[in-house]
């Protein structure tokens, strides 16, 4: 069918960088445990500089040694003994999103980047970190000792020092990177580097990256653990990565993550990586490393399930190509996911013999995106990173900071095609309790008088002049007044990215979100080519209805949970249908269409909005017609030996095929309900261009499933769109109305305060009991905790707030079930006593046992507890070891 390359990764393994002719023990230059974090700082930073002279080893001895930044040099390596903690030290904050009592010093100042804004903060700003490397080679960290970037603080809470969100930006792209305090949020950061190695040591709450490489060329990691509160490990625009036999686990963010931003400066894809025998998790963090796994934090900060995947994306603006990931478990995580979304290209992709537990999102996510999010140079040559607003207009009014000042020493990018901004200020509410903002109706583009020019009543395009360094008139092309719209956002890039060459096979996924099946999100006019999946076998929990991914209900709840490490409870909101924290605008519209003859609304779940500009999320687009598959605007697809199926019946369609072009089904075998046919081929007359969705009067075209053969014994249904994306303007094309709201005669037939939780998307689970041991004789007792999230609702409301973001985003909520689960046993040694007369969900049943004589065995015994809900029971075995 086609050819993809697969990854060789680093060169070398961490004996390539062995230095130990030569080492330096910190404690000889003056560090020690009982110092003063600036004094161990200085001191360690003294032994790297000896070591640099001729090339060494620095020495971390057993003990904790309190520090602020540790700048690596090349040549030098660092070994943490066994038993010892290079442990992050407080600094003074006093006017960020969380304060911290400092301990007399502070991080390195987060560096100068010109080219700031055009990537997130955590991705531009490397200095102010745990251990920092920039510009160096032939450099190792390795041992099997840990860096630790928590701390027990006065009242025996576990704090995170590295903190998980960022300094403010600055107000100009030559100023250091925050506005006027700063504080560490990295464990290690590597930048424009050439030979590194990281094996055998752990990482603890390591800020928003535990460890990020930007530009490093040859990169070998192996056999470390990193259990963190952000990123676990961001590898950005590096070539030839080997990462092998390591854990990371991550419930807040992504585990193992590729990017290609533009944070280091110059323009360098991501190539050439190879993942393999790594488990990727998210259970709380800190509970990895101790041992327990626990699980009481349900969902992560942006509201999806928890992270912990293996992804390509989401900062993309150089692109990836060539990637091999094989033998990675994913537990309690989202799934593999691949993004381009920023004007360069994803290709070469290989995922296979992986194994996939309890997945919080799309088991596999393939998205073509178009944010933008490419350098652009503009028509000023102002440092602010993003203009004052009145100031004249520059190339973009939608993310002005991914703007370049058009003068030395920025790199040029001229602007290469154009895109409309919208107004998106009509706030509009499906339900009458939850409101958004979808595209003016009226006036749904913003005019740029910057992106053309006019003289004697005509308008011409412009373009820009290296000479002047300045766009003027392109008096060859002449443009129309109903073009204007189209030139709201200049593009450095010229095209929309190409995503191709992908093979996934041999993968196993259990007990997944029902909300999510896997996604192939290309777009109009840019279709995903070439992908080859083969050997799935996917699980949903089910539970679902068409109904659901019509609605796109927005039905939440508070849950309470106690964070590892913290007697106190905390707070969350948890989406049971759409994420608002991802999925925003005209989205969260009912996906109906109005019929003319019938002059009511019909029921239209396939007519599922492009949202082009989005962040890539699989939960951006909400409740999908289908549970098992869903591919849209793809050529070349090659699906074989497919096993989707639910636990419990979900009645939305298995597969559902919108625009893909030339493929095979062989093999396919999906669980369906009666009358439920297994595929679904979508055509549609009302699709336009990606990023011109809204323009009206913008000529529409068919889009339709073309050259795809199938399984003959598969049932197939065959559905026309009849209208244009919810929150389409009406124009001349088409002059219904696309907002199904209550002022245009459509209501739910359900209040949302009345609508039945889908239980199945939060289930019940047991609070983690470890193996036990009793002698013979005595009493054996623990707790037994039992937790229904459909049942725990709180009347506690989250503040809405995510790291430095200042807006409150409070949603509403409704409550939960009116009865709880039961709690029953199995396989009780004999004589055990476990009382449920009283259970509550979320409160402690006793076991108890006091084993006789003749209890003594070799093997162990195991006590199953289970929770049901009716639903689906759920399951723990606690091992019991009986000792004479």
């Amino acid at each position: 069918m086609f050819q993809v390359t697969e990854a060789t990764g680093c060169p070398f393994d961490k004996g390539y960088l062995i230095k130990e002719a030569h080492t330096f023990d910190i404690r000889g230059f003056g560090a020690g445990p009982e110092n003063a974090p600036v004094e161990n700082t200085k001191a360690i930073n003294r032994a790297i500089q000896a070591a640099s002279v001729e090339g060494g080893t620095v020495v971390i001895p057993e003990g904790s040694f309190r520090v602020y930044t540790i700048r690596l040099r090349s040549g030098v390596n660092l070994y943490l003994s066994a038993g010892s903690v290079l442990s992050a030290a407080r600094t003074d904050i006093r006017h960020s999103y969380e304060q911290q009592i400092g301990e007399g010093g502070n991080y390195e100042e987060p560096e100068v980047n010109l080219y700031a804004g055009l990537q997130d903060h955590g991705h531009t700003y490397f200095a102010n970190s745990l251990i920092y490397g920039a510009d160096i080679r032939n450099v190792m960290i390795y041992g099997p000792g840990l860096l630790d970037g928590s701390s027990l603080n006065d009242e025996g809470e576990l704090e995170q020092v590295l903190m998980g969100g960022d300094p403010h930006e600055p107000l100009r792209r030559d100023e250091p990177g925050h506005r006027g305090e700063w504080f560490g949020n990295k464990a290690i950061a590597m930048v424009r580097c050439e030979n590194v190695a990281f094996c055998d040591f752990s990482i603890l709450a390591g800020g928003h990256f535990a460890i990020i490489a930007t530009c490093v060329k040859n990169l070998h990691v192996g056999h470390i653990l990193v259990d963190t509160n952000r990123d676990a490990f961001d590898v950005d625009c590096c070539e030839n990565v080997t990462i092998v036999h390591s854990t990371f686990n991550s419930l807040t963010d992504d585990a193992i993550v590729l990017k290609a931003s533009y944070g280091g400066g110059i323009f360098m894809p991501l190539r050439n990586v190879l993942i393999e025998d790594c488990v990727v998790s998210g259970y709380d963090t800190g509970s990895v490393y101790a041992g327990t796994y626990t699980q009481d934090k349900l969902i992560a900060t942006d509201r999806c399930g928890p992270t912990a995947r293996v992804k390509l994306g989401t900062e993309s603006t150089c692109g990836y190509d060539c990637v091999t990931v094989r033998r990675v478990a994913f537990k309690r995580s989202r799934g593999f996911a691949l993004e381009a979304v920023d004007g360069a290209d994803l290709s070469h992709i290989i995922f296979e013999d992986s194994m996939m537990e309890d997945i919080s999102s799309s088991p596999i996510f393939i998205k073509i995106g178009d944010r933008g999010r490419f350098p652009v140079t503009g028509n000023s040559t102002g440092e602010e990173l993003i203009a004052a607003r009145d100031a004249a207009p520059n190339v973009r009014l939608d993310q002005p900071n991914w703007v370049l000042p058009a003068k030395e020493p920025y790199q040029v990018y001229p602007a290469r095609r154009y895109l409309p901004a919208y107004n998106r200020t009509r706030k509009v509410s499906a339900d009458g309790v939850s409101a958004f903002n979808v595209v003016d109706l009226e006036q749904p583009c913003r005019l740029n008088p910057a992106n053309y020019h006019e003289e004697g009543g005509r308008w011409f395009a412009v373009r820009y002049d290296e000479h002047s360094k300045k766009y003027v008139p392109d008096y060859n092309k002449e443009l129309q007044e109903s073009e204007l719209s189209l030139y709201g956002n200049a593009n450095g890039s010229g095209r929309i990215a190409n995503v191709h060459d992908i093979i996934i096979r041999n993968i196993t996924a259990k007990n997944v979100d029902p909300r999510y099946p896997i996604e192939l999100m290309g777009l109009v006019g840019n279709r995903i080519k070439n992908v080859s999946i083969s050997n799935i076998q996917v699980e949903y929990r089910g539970g679902l209805c068409l109904e659901h991914a019509v609605e796109q209900r927005q039905l939440n709840t508070n849950w309470e949970y106690t964070r590892y490490g913290s007697p106190k409870r905390s707070i969350q909101l948890l989406p049971w249908l759409v994420n608002t924290f991802f999925l925003k605008n005209e989205g969260l519209l009912p996906r109906v269409e109005w019929n003319p003859e019938a002059g009511a609304w019909k029921d239209a779940p396939f007519n599922v909005p492009e949202l082009p500009e989005v962040y890539p999320e699989p939960s951006n687009w909400g409740i999908l017609p289908a549970y098992g598959l869903y591919a849209r605007h793809v050529d070349n697809l090659y699906l074989k030996e497919i096993q989707l199926r639910y636990m419990t019946e979900d009645t939305r369609y298995p597969i559902v095929l919108d625009d893909v072009v030339s493929g095979t089904l062989e093999h396919i075998h999906a669980s369906h309900a009666q009358g439920v046919e297994e595929v679904v081929l979508v055509s549609s007359c009302f699709k336009r261009p990606a990023g011109l969705e809204y323009v009206p009067d913008y000529p529409y075209q068919q889009t339709a499933v073309e050259n795809v053969t199938m399984d003959s014994n598969l049932s197939v249904k065959r559905i026309e769109v009849e209208a244009p994306a919810p929150g389409t303007p009406k124009d001349s094309l088409y002059p219904y109305e696309t907002v199904a709201i209550p002022g245009n005669g459509y209501t739910y037939p359900c209040a949302t305060e009345n609508y039945p939780l889908p239980q199945t998307v939060f289930r019940p689970f047991f609070t983690v009991v470890p193996a036990q041991s009793v002698k013979v004789g005595e009493t054996l007792s623990f707790a037994v905790v039992a937790r229904q999230p459909a049942f725990e609702t709180s009347s506690r409301e989250t503040d809405g707030r995510i790291y430095n973001e200042t807006s409150p985003d409070k949603d509403p909520a409704v409550q939960g079930i009116a009865e709880p689960m039961t709690v029953t046993t199995g396989n009780l040694p004999e004589g055990a006593t476990f009382d449920t007369s009283s259970f509550v969900p979320g409160q402690a049943c006793m076991f108890s046992w006091t084993p006789a004589a003749d209890a003594v065995r070799d093997e162990p015994y195991t006590a199953t507890f289970i929770a049901d809900d009716g639903i689906i029971p759920v399951k723990m075995n606690v091992s019991i070891k009986v000792v004479g």
